[in-house]
């Protein structure tokens, strides 16, 4: 008799578990339909390919004369109510030979209201006025969140730093789309080349058959005694590609003379600018 009672008192308790992780699941862990409205919202991301060339900023990145600092400047912003911005990159580390490490730096005071955010971004360390520039500066990335009422869109480009000038040499991004043969500039600058994201207003064509991406070669460099070549990789299906430039210094466009192929399209230069390939 005493087993059967211990039997229907394991029973009585082994049931008495389940209804109350059963209410639990019901009614206490189970969330609020605005709160699974929240979670179900929030965190999603859009590419930026969902918008239009001539609504995306334009981005340039100059290096200074040391190398030292990235002046970021970003304008054609009001599309958006929001941007944010992590400029992120590898560098030697200090302490161990032959090791990268990440480093970067962030940006969320920016009024998209105003025509033009400028912001120096010192690449290193700084402490009691004394900076430690970063050396061997490689990968470098610019992530932009894009706020639009309530969708977040995302862009990530490439730009890489070089110091050439010295001597006449070909540079070219890591992607190996664009490149550059520089002239003898008669000592060596800082340079980048960088993914614009979009391009600036006023453009003297139609901004959305512009070939992606769009680069922008920047420094402090005077312009150039002797034309520098550029060449840029485009598509096979390309056809009666034009080339146009805009210089960042004057703020002007440029219709370029130019020569293509089934596999690119290259021109003369006489400065660093952003180079926006057309399909008319």
């Amino acid at each position: 008799m005493q087993r059967s009672y211990k039997s229907t008192y394991i029973i009585a308790a082994a049931s008495l578990i389940i209804i109350i992780v059963a209410v639990y699941f019901l009614f206490i862990f189970q969330k609020s339909p605005k709160e699974i409205e929240q979670d179900e919202n929030g965190g999603f991301v859009e590419d930026i390919s969902k918008i239009e060339i001539s609504k995306r900023p334009y981005v340039t990145l100059t290096p200074t004369s040391d190398g030292a600092e990235i002046l970021i400047s970003i304008e054609n912003m009001d599309y958006f109510d929001k941007i944010e911005y992590e400029l992120t990159y590898l560098a030697d580390n200090p302490q161990i030979a032959g090791e990268k490490l990440e480093r970067g730096s962030t940006g969320i005071d920016i009024n998209t209201k105003e025509p033009k955010y400028k912001k120096s971004i010192l690449l290193g360390t700084a402490s009691r006025g004394t900076r430690s520039p970063d050396k061997g500066i490689t990968d470098g990335k610019l992530t932009l969140h894009l706020f639009r009422q309530d969708t977040e869109y995302q862009s990530e480009t490439n730009w890489d730093l070089f110091n050439e000038g010295a001597k006449t040499k070909q540079i070219e991004d890591r992607s190996n789309k664009f490149a550059i043969t520089l002239p003898s500039l008669g000592k060596d600058y800082y340079i980048i080349i960088a993914d614009t994201v979009g391009i600036p207003r006023n453009a003297e064509f139609d901004s959305n058959k512009a070939v992606l991406p769009i680069y922008g070669i920047f420094s402090v460099a005077p312009d150039f005694k002797s034309s520098a070549k550029v060449t840029i990789k485009i598509s096979s299906n390309a056809q009666s590609p034009q080339l146009y430039s805009f210089n960042s210094k004057d703020e002007k466009w440029q219709k370029l003379e130019s020569e293509s192929n089934d596999s690119e399209i290259s021109t003369s230069t006489n400065s660093f600018s952003t180079f926006v390939v057309v399909f008319p």
